[in-house]
């Protein structure tokens, strides 16, 4: 069951990461301006979020693997109709339904997780499974930018239709709806479920939290192929493959993580290394300010990616402990934080970058990472769980 459920995982990262390098080429396909195209990815991110409310309850009353293979088709579904789009506008629409079908994979995964184990090894299993989610991010940047090059912007979208079939195949005829079920034990109402999340005090700061971390990642990620082109002018033929360089290195970043997870909670325990955490985050972003080259602002994407994942996983692995009679609900509004923080950055980066410059926009987010850090230690992680 777990290499089925991660191969979910797997192939909705993977899509949720394939635009970021192709802005560049689809405007340019579709004659409309970077702005623009550069709205595909709060088109996705934005309608996953929306959708967590609704698929949380559903998973905790009727079983996460049903709707796991619902999701994992309409997905497949989604790619598909984008591979073939015939204007912008089908373009968008078919990121907004596979962001609306993306939502019901890694939330639920993570749920299942919670489900299986323990708080004690919870964040190491949770971080394992982090190697296939990140894998998927990972690849989903570096073989867009390598595909787009060779074959055009559209392969790269046949490409993670492929690999979503591939999935919805294994969860059709692999997983049985009472591998992973309900963790609620018996039906209840969406306010009963949501009333056991909210009755744990530390649940608003929690959310809260992931919204605006999600923010201060993300915001940047649209924008990485302008960064890119102000830094290199010259390179206009070579972007869409240096952005997926350098997005991709925040996935390396991840998977740095996912490797040591279990040797830095033993080091640095969760308190610290959310601290560390932040401060990395602050100190990548900064350096990402400096960078005057496409493989400086790799790495310090890399740095990024490893400070984010510290911080997201402990984040979390105190969304499963909520509430644990509606887990599912209590990881899908996790979820649905997220994406709407990674649908909100980029509106909230792109005019500030044009308006004080993409440096100084890095400073800013350096300085914002800096304070979440605390505000996480000292409102999150601190608190003991309310059980419930």
């Amino acid at each position: 069951m777990f290499l089925v459920l991660a191969a979910c995982g797997f192939a909705s990262s993977f899509s949720l990461r394939l635009i970021d390098p192709l802005i560049l080429p689809v405007a340019s396909h579709f004659a409309v301006a970077n702005a623009s195209a550069a709205m595909l990815s709060p088109a996705y991110a934005l309608p996953y979020a929306l959708s967590q409310p609704f698929l949380g309850p559903i998973s905790d009353r009727f079983g996460r693997i049903r709707c796991i293979r619902v999701c994992m088709a309409g997905l497949a579904a989604a790619l598909l109709f984008g591979a073939v789009a015939p204007s912008f506008e089908a373009l968008f629409a078919s990121r907004m339904i596979a962001g609306v079908f993306g939502g019901g994979l890694v939330p639920l995964v993570l749920a299942a997780l919670g489900d299986a184990f323990d708080m004690a090894g919870r964040q190491v299993a949770i971080g394992r499974m982090l190697f296939a989610l990140i894998s998927g991010q990972m690849l989903g940047s570096i073989v867009a930018g390598f595909a787009s090059e060779a074959a055009g912007w559209r392969s790269a979208f046949w490409i993670a239709c492929v690999l979503a079939l591939v999935a919805a195949g294994l969860a059709w005829t692999r997983l049985a709806p009472g591998d992973a079920g309900s963790s609620s034990g018996a039906p209840a109402s969406f306010r009963t479920l949501y009333g056991r999340v909210f009755a744990n005090p530390k649940a608003k700061w929690l959310y809260a939290a992931v919204l605006v971390e999600a923010m201060l990642f993300f915001g940047f990620f649209p924008y990485a192929g302008e960064a890119l082109l102000a830094m290199e002018p010259g390179a206009t033929r070579d972007v869409a493959r240096h952005v997926g360089f350098v997005l991709g290195a925040f996935g390396i970043g991840g998977l740095v993580y996912a490797f040591t997870v279990r040797r830095l909670i033993r080091l640095m325990g969760v308190r610290r290394m959310c601290i560390t955490a932040s401060l990395l985050g602050a100190a990548a972003s900064a350096a990402v300010a400096a960078s005057g080259q496409w493989w400086q602002a790799a790495l310090a994407m890399l740095v990024s990616g490893l400070a984010f994942y510290m911080l997201h996983n402990s984040l979390q692995t105190e969304a499963t402990e909520l509430a644990p009679a509606a887990r599912g609900s209590a990881v899908a509004l996790f979820a649905c934080a997220l994406f709407l923080g990674q649908g909100a950055g980029p509106m909230l980066f792109g005019p500030l970058a044009h308006l004080v410059g993409h440096g100084a926009a890095h400073l800013l987010v350096a300085g914002a990472l800096a304070l979440l850090g605390q505000v996480v230690v000292r409102r999150i992680v601190s608190r003991p769980s309310v059980v419930g």
